[in-house]
């Protein structure tokens, strides 16, 4: 655990810019914001931000060239609608044009912003993808916690090469309102602030591993950037050594063998992988939850199968999913650390020349739909597919809206996949046979 020497300035008062500015050499800081504000949220009576909520920068830190992004807590918890999203996805993209010594992220966001539910998921799975791309090339990717992180953005600050808590941070994904509202105060009392910290606070989160606490101070912070960018490891050994760190010994409930895709016949013992002609599918989940240890072992599938094979053969995702598992349990675990783990492992094989396609069979569903389908080169659907980036209710109690005149035929919060499709998340819209034709696959 890393902490350094503390000193007055707290940057977690200040403004995203004020943030940045202080952690940067002196007159070292040039803005690279252009106006992005959301068109999604006036008919909420919400007024957008020129920003979005996030601000972006160039500058120099300890003498380095930096990109930094500082998300806003005050503007809409600093969630992650469309535009915000994209901007992040080109933050990283720049940092492959220009090379900077790393880029920083400063995170404070709830996740997904719901009134841009649709968009704000595959704008963030986009995000995603790239900063996977980014750290491929051999640049670093911090992310420093300054306030609360949870949903996807706890996904995302998993996935940097090194990840830091302010000590007054929280993360992970599902929220201690979430948990209580699925299982009741008996599970977790979102107003016992003890209780909550003891499962999100920085303190906990760095006793799991994966996770340096440091001071609130900007020289602690720049001295944190310094250190971490200087001793990032190479992308293939930091999953590498991700996967020995989060190695469970949980005995895996037993799972129906059922083959994801019609002719399919099982490639390993556990049933986690399936093979149709020259395409190996996972499993899909619809029957229970996304959790730490369904994605451990799925991931420790994948690893054996492409990590040191000659042939590359296609690998279609099968999304059909209940979604990611809802439980203390679970953040006890740090299961963003896992579902970052999973993400990171499909960017590793298509590093390695395996082709990554997916089939949306079922639902596609929040944290679970992000890490995995989302990930994916290619992304086609079945007719009857949903996305469903948060249950209708939850949605609801955000937005004061009633959504159930917009579940179906919203754009933004529609579940049924041709919403999805319009916003051009999906490559088509085909039924199984059209999917097999076009993935290569041909049933023995």
């Amino acid at each position: 655990m890393f902490v350094p020497y503390v000193s007055p300035v707290r940057i977690p008062l200040l403004p995203p810019g004020a943030r940045i500015a202080a952690l940067a050499d002196d007159a070292s800081v040039t803005s690279l914001d252009v106006p992005r504000p959301s068109p999604h949220l006036a008919r909420f009576g919400i007024a957008a931000q020129d920003d979005d909520g996030i601000t972006m920068a160039r500058a120099r830190i300890a003498g380095a060239s930096m990109l930094i992004a500082a998300q806003d807590e005050t503007f809409l918890r600093g969630s992650v609608g469309a535009n915000h999203g994209e901007a992040l996805r080109d933050l990283f993209e720049r940092a492959r044009n220009e090379r900077p010594a790393a880029v920083v992220l400063m995170l404070a966001s709830g996740g997904v912003r719901l009134h841009e539910a649709n968009a704000g998921e595959l704008a963030l799975a986009r995000a995603l993808r790239a900063l996977f791309a980014t750290r491929l090339t051999g640049i670093a990717v911090l992310a420093i916690a300054v306030g609360d992180v949870f949903g996807g953005a706890s996904i995302l600050a998993c996935a940097a090469d090194r990840l830091a808590m302010l000590p007054s941070a929280r993360l992970g994904v599902s929220g201690p309102k979430v948990i209580e509202s699925v299982h009741g105060k008996w599970e977790l009392d979102a107003e016992r602030a003890g209780d909550v910290d003891a499962v999100f606070g920085a303190r906990a989160r760095a006793s799991r591993g994966g996770v340096d606490q440091i001071a609130d101070d900007a020289d602690a912070i720049s001295g944190w950037i310094r250190m971490a960018a200087a001793n990032v490891l190479p992308f293939g050994d930091h999953v590498a050594r991700t996967h020995a760190q989060l190695e469970t010994s949980s005995t895996l409930p037993s799972l129906p063998r059922i083959p994801p895709l019609t002719g399919a016949s099982a490639e390993d013992k556990e049933g986690y992988l399936w093979r149709i002609g020259d395409v190996i599918a996972t499993r899909h989940c619809a029957d229970h939850s996304l959790g730490p240890d369904f994605s451990y072992a799925l991931d420790s599938a994948l690893l054996a199968k492409f990590g040191n094979a000659d042939a590359k053969p296609t690998l279609a995702i099968v999304e059909d999913s209940a979604g990611h598992e809802v439980s203390r349990a679970a953040e006890m675990r740090f299961i963003s650390r896992y579902l970052a783990h999973h993400a990171a492992v499909l960017a590793l094989l298509r590093d390695h020349g395996v082709r990554v396609v997916a089939l949306l069979a079922g639902n596609g569903h929040s944290a679970a739909f992000f890490v995995n389908g989302l990930q994916a080169d290619l992304l086609y659907a079945l007719p009857q597919a949903r996305v469903v980036a948060m249950e209708p209710a939850a949605i609801a109690r955000v937005t004061g809206v009633d959504v159930a005149t917009l579940i179906e035929d919203d754009l933004m919060l529609g579940q049924p996949v041709k919403h999805f499709a319009a916003l051009g998340g999906v490559e088509a819209i085909v039924d199984i046979d059209e999917f097999l034709r076009r993935v290569g696959a041909e049933p023995q």
